[in-house]
């Protein structure tokens, strides 16, 4: 059962589930080397300690140069760490009921997933499947939360849509990715029972029945033969009862896990044909793995029936591709080079078909009120409508946290900031996870508040009354617009620990959105009374 229903769920939440869906953890509780970089806590620890060993007499620093002379000294090495499994496994069910407090702890986090991921998964040939379909789950995950404006409506559906539509959509995809030359036959796109789909295949493809797959094992449990049992005569062999049960389980809403069932499945690959490989049959019976278990994880949020809308098809869109649509089309925005040409081109057609199937569900606050995508508001000013105009005052029984951001903005105009920053707290809060683009235009109006309040506050030598009233929102709206991926995430360079953006544009586009508004608020509360 999904947390709450009024929002979508989080995403540690959803963390967990992709995590589940890999087969990820099982009864060993076995050390772990990884192999991590050092974290943004210790960079930020020593980059105040370099600051302070550039520091002159006179209290005045010194240059960059001086600076990264210190820091390329100081900087933290990657490490190497020894954890038990269930150590991680622990973590990650803990951030499924808090939530990741940033994105850096996300990427942290990520590093100990996929070294799990690789010990676990390479010696079958699908490690690099189960990799990429978990960083780019997650990805897919965040811009569906930017993009999804939420009513006040349930968003169970919505949350189901995205794991039965977009997330086996995505496996399927990076199955592909790797076989080029695949001659598997596709697979039903809102198949019930993937596993058992793929089982059935597997007996299509070699001519081997279920029934004589269960004689193989009977054989093997009287005296391992391996391969060589096939040669037996199967006229009068019973059959094996546990490999009938494991067939059985495919129809289950239970999870499973890929040594329940593939050793079960695998001896077909002996009679496989020449156009189809060991490695081609492990990556199909992986992803059906993964589109097994979504199903079970949609079905435990309760009835569900998949929505009948348009989907690209291959003829449409010839590559797909793992990273979300919106992140290629920000770093065409920026200038930054890809690699594939035809990933570039096809990118605006797959965003507007992601933005097509997520405004008709039943739970979209664009049913009630035209609202841009969050490139959009990002890049064309198209926040400002938001944040200026009445647009509000036509929704009809809106989300409340639409509610309190009127309040705030009220409040915020007519120069009470105390009840501007309760409103906007309030607000927060509930705007996480249901705000979809509508974040965009609200960050930045609780940015601009911030830093106007900042101003005023300096100005009379009372910062440490900004630090206690006001910093905290800035803060929490900061970490959760890196999070979902509103705002541009910095990355340190391990040696100068100096942080740069692949998006300077549009980091310089918002920046400069709250800095004009904040100078407009801060002349306000200038003659509007006492700001704090």
């Amino acid at each position: 059962m999904l947390p709450t229903t009024h929002q979508l769920p989080t995403l540690g939440y959803l963390h967990k589930v992709v995590c589940d869906c890999l087969g990820l953890w099982n009864s060993d509780n076995q050390d772990v080397t990884f192999h991590v970089a050092a974290t943004e806590k210790d960079r930020r620890t020593v980059l105040r300690q370099a600051f302070e060993a550039i520091k002159k007499d006179d209290g005045v620093y010194g240059s960059l140069n001086d600076l990264v002379a210190v820091t390329a000294q100081l900087a933290p090495k990657d490490a190497q760490k020894v954890k038990k499994s269930r150590t991680i496994q622990a973590y990650v069910n803990h951030l499924s009921k808090t939530d990741f407090e940033s994105f850096d702890e996300y990427i942290e986090l990520r590093q100990y997933i996929q070294a799990l991921i690789t010990e676990r998964y390479s010696r079958w040939g699908v490690s690099e499947l189960a990799v990429g379909f978990y960083v780019s789950a997650l990805a897919h995950y965040r811009e569906f939360v930017r993009e999804h404006a939420c009513s006040a409506q349930s968003q169970k559906y919505s949350y189901q849509c995205f794991l039965s539509q977009d997330l086996r959509l995505l496996a399927a995809t990076l199955a592909g990715a790797l076989l080029p030359s695949d001659a598997w036959p596709d697979a039903e796109r809102n198949e019930q029972w993937p596993l058992r789909g793929f089982a059935d295949a597997a007996c299509r493809i070699t001519g081997v029945s279920l029934h004589k797959l269960h004689q193989y094992h009977e054989f093997q449990q009287e005296k391992p033969l391996d391969e060589q049992a096939w040669n037996r005569d199967f006229t009068s062999q019973t059959v094996n009862t546990q490999s009938k049960q494991v067939i059985d389980r495919l129809r289950k809403h239970s999870r499973m896990k890929w040594e329940t069932f593939y050793p079960t499945l695998q001896p077909l690959t002996y009679h496989l044909p020449k156009a189809i490989g060991e490695k081609a049959f492990a990556i199909h019976a992986f992803a059906a793995m993964i589109a097994h278990n979504l199903n079970v994880h949609v079905a435990d949020c309760g009835p569900f029936e998949p929505p009948a809308r348009g989907r690209l098809t291959p003829g449409e869109v010839e590559h797909s591709h793992s990273i979300p649509s919106s992140d290629l089309l920000d770093l065409l925005f920026n200038d930054y080079p890809i690699g594939h040409e035809a990933f570039a081109q096809q990118a605006p057609n797959r965003y507007q078909a992601l933005l097509d199937g997520i405004r008709i569900l039943p739970g979209s606050l664009n049913l009630a009120a035209d609202i841009p995508n969050s490139l959009e508001l990002a890049y064309k000013n198209e926040h400002r409508r938001f944040t200026e105009g009445g647009w509000h005052v036509a929704l009809v029984n809106g989300p409340s946290w639409l509610s309190e951001w009127v309040l705030a903005r009220d409040a915020m105009f007519a120069g009470d900031s105390l009840l501007a920053l309760t409103h906007f707290n309030t607000a927060l809060e509930q705007a996480k996870y249901v705000a979809g683009p509508l974040f965009i235009p609200f960050y930045i109006q609780v940015c601009a508040f911030c830093k106007s309040q900042y101003r005023l506050l300096a100005e009379r030598k009372e910062e440490e009354l900004f630090e206690r009233f006001y910093e905290g929102l800035g803060s929490n709206a900061a970490q959760y617009a890196g999070l979902v991926g509103y705002t541009p995430h910095y990355v340190r360079d391990p040696e100068t620990l100096i942080p740069h953006t692949m998006l300077p544009l549009r980091s310089q586009l918002m920046i400069g959105e709250i800095d004009a508004l904040a100078r407009t608020l801060a002349q306000t509360f200038s003659t509007g009374g006492d700001p704090s």
